[in-house]
Parts: structure tokens; sequence; C-alpha cells
């Protein structure tokens, strides 16, 4: 029962893809989250700490998807979905102060203090499925792809995530994606090879400056991996306007001992324009006891090019099933930043510090979240 409990919890988490779409449509889902959080970051602007409470939807979402039979044994299959904030996420709504700029993803955004804003357009495509696989059309994930391949799957959308730092500066999403995946694989079923090869025509600088990816994953009995490879024309700037490519690998792994799980996953960025040779490597682990319950950890350590640029975050946290789709989720987790590095265990345009604080260089950056999601 535990075990069926929190397989459904981690997989709704993600918010199945088009594969496991049900033939009948249409279908709304998502999840509505809520932490609240005790910032307790450094500023910037002073030397006194200015840790505050703070209230954060994280990734809530919802969207609506389906499928269609055709005449000739194909189907037709579609999904929108969209982001929301309802606090004050420093990706959302921004706290009083009047009009502030957010950058989102690499775009700059204006929001005043008195709007509602739908933080992005989540992964939204039209496709085709049958026994030649699947191709999908749209904007689809790019580095979302992977970051949640490993120790990162316990974490989606909670402070200690290891996606901040293993996406390597590349998107969640992009625009204009082709993308074909082979048939089979672990979304129709496990235990094999699960292939897909994605386009982004004209995303760089450029036109003509084009993004290509593979992705592979395999599931055979309580071991699982998977293997991600970006390279992308003119996507990479070096700050003084020159631009050129750039290469992103991702390599995770996964191991079930029934009693506890084991993950592990690396990251890599090859960039021309900076030359920004990063690595980031995340340990992580699970536990599940009682019936209800799971504890967890991970480590995640972030190499840059960049002199003194390092940091390491360590989170702790403990999970309580209310229900199959119902988790009451508690963390602390802190980032030990070099000289010239200022992260905090919010990461990957999931939320804050939604405080106000301007996070100082150099600084051990903590946060401790108590954390409530519905899934639907």
């Amino acid at each position: 029962m535990r075990r069926k409990i929190a397989t459904v919890a981690a997989v709704t988490a993600l918010a199945a893809p088009a594969a496991v779409l049900a033939d009948e449509g249409p279908t709304v889902y998502g999840f509505v989250n809520l932490s609240l959080d005790y910032e307790g970051y450094e500023d910037a602007n002073d030397s006194s700490n200015d840790g505050d409470l703070a209230m954060n939807t994280g990734l809530s979402h919802f969207g609506i998807r389906g499928a269609e039979d055709l005449d000739n044994g194909m189907e037709a299959i579609y999904q929108a979905e969209v982001g929301w904030t309802y606090t004050g996420d420093a990706t959302g709504t921004p706290a009083e102060g009047g009009e502030r700029t957010l950058t989102y993803e690499g775009k700059e955004y204006k929001v005043d203090a008195d709007d509602d804003w739908i933080t992005q357009m989540r992964d939204s495509f039209v496709g085709l499925r049958g026994e030649f696989g699947q191709a999908t059309f749209g904007r689809q994930s790019a580095a979302n792809q992977f970051v949640y391949d490993g120790p990162g799957k316990e974490w989606v959308a909670q402070v200690g995530t290891p996606a901040g730092a293993l996406h390597q500066s590349l998107p969640s999403r992009y625009d204009n994606t082709v993308r074909y995946q082979a048939p089979g694989g672990m979304t129709a079923g496990g235990g094999e090879v699960d292939a897909q090869l994605s386009f982004v025509p004209s995303e760089g600088e450029h036109p003509g400056d084009n993004i290509y990816n593979a992705y592979a994953s395999l599931s055979d009995g309580p071991a699982s991996g998977s293997v991600s490879l970006w390279h992308g024309e003119g996507i990479a700037e070096d700050g003084n306007g020159n631009y050129g490519d750039a290469s992103v690998a991702s390599l995770a792994a996964r191991y079930d001992l029934e009693v506890v799980k084991l993950s592990a996953q690396l990251s890599a960025q090859d960039s021309d324009a900076d030359e920004a040779d990063n690595q980031a490597y995340a340990l992580g682990m699970s536990a599940p006891f009682g019936e209800r319950n799971r504890v967890k950890a991970v480590v995640t350590q972030f190499s840059a090019d960049a002199a003194e640029s390092d940091y390491t975050t360590a989170a702790l946290g403990y999970d309580r099933f209310l229900s199959e789709r119902t988790e009451l989720r508690f963390a602390v987790a802190s980032t030990f930043n070099d000289d010239n590095s200022d992260a905090t265990p919010h990461a990957y345009g999931a939320y804050g510090p939604s405080s106000g604080v301007d996070p100082a260089a150099g600084e051990t950056q903590s946060t401790v979240s108590a954390n409530l999601r519905h899934t639907f």
C-alpha cells in the first residue's frame, strides 16, 4: 500500500505526458500547491539577516488534454497547460511597492502590484499517435525533460530541489518544438527503452540557428536511467552581445531497494560564447515508512567555470500522504555559496525569494518550508 501511494504521488506530480493520455477527453488536470516558508536570507543591500515568512504557489498549474480516434487507426492528441500564482512569488504578483521587472526563462515582464498574473504557458501541443510512435508540435519541455529524472523526482516544486543546478541554463520549455517519440517505451508500459528526438527551428539569435535534442530512458526492474543531449546554435550569450553554440548533457540513474530508493544525476554545459563549462551533481535518497510516510534527502553541487561561483545545496524532507492525491510536505534546505555565488534553496523559476530580499553573495541561505499540495 505504501509503495502504491508513493508511486502514484510521484507520477501525478509530474503531470503525465501525452503518451499515457486516455482515448477520451477532454480531461482537466493539474495541481494546486501552497507552501509557507521561512526565508532566512542575508540581504545584499545591508548586513542584517532579512529572514521573513513568505507564501509561494510553487508550480501550481492546470491543463486540458485528450485524444480522439481517427479513421486510419491513429489518434489525434492535444494538450494545453498554464501555470499561475496566487501569492507573492517572485515569478508572479510582486509585493507592495508598485511595478517591477521580472525575468522568467530569459524573458522580462513588467508586473504591477495590483495584477493577477498567469506566470507562463506550460507544455501545450497537438500531435498524432499510432503504430509509428508519436509526433507532437508546439511548446514542449526542454530542461524539464531531464531535471526530474534523478533525485529531483521527490522534490518537484519544493525548496531544496536540485533542478536549479541541473538545468544548466537551459529553459524549462521551448516554443516551436517538433518532437518524435518511438513506440513502446516507459510511458507505454515500462521495461523498455523510451527514445525521442526533438527539433526547434530558428530559436537562437539569428534565423537558421536551430536546436537539436536526443533523449532516451530505460527501466529494467528496480533500476532505471536516462540520458539527454541538447545542442543549440547561437543560444549562448556572453553578456557582451556575443552569441555562440552551447551543448547540455544529463545522465541520471535510480535504483529501488524497496526499503530505500537511491538516485544520482549529473549534468554538464559546454558554451562557445563564454566558455562556461559548468557541471552539476546531485545525490539523493528516499525511504517510505509506515503506511503513508516518506523521508528524503538530497545534496547538490554546482561547479562553475567562473571563479568563486560554486555552491552546494543540502536538504532534508518529510512527506505525509494524506491520500493518493494530497500531500503534506516539510523540508529544511540550505545553500552554501562561494564568494561570487548568491544562490538560494528556491530554484528553477519555481518561486522565491518572495520576501523581497536580494540575496547576498558568499552567504549561506536557508529555508524552512511547510508545503500542501493537491493533485487533480
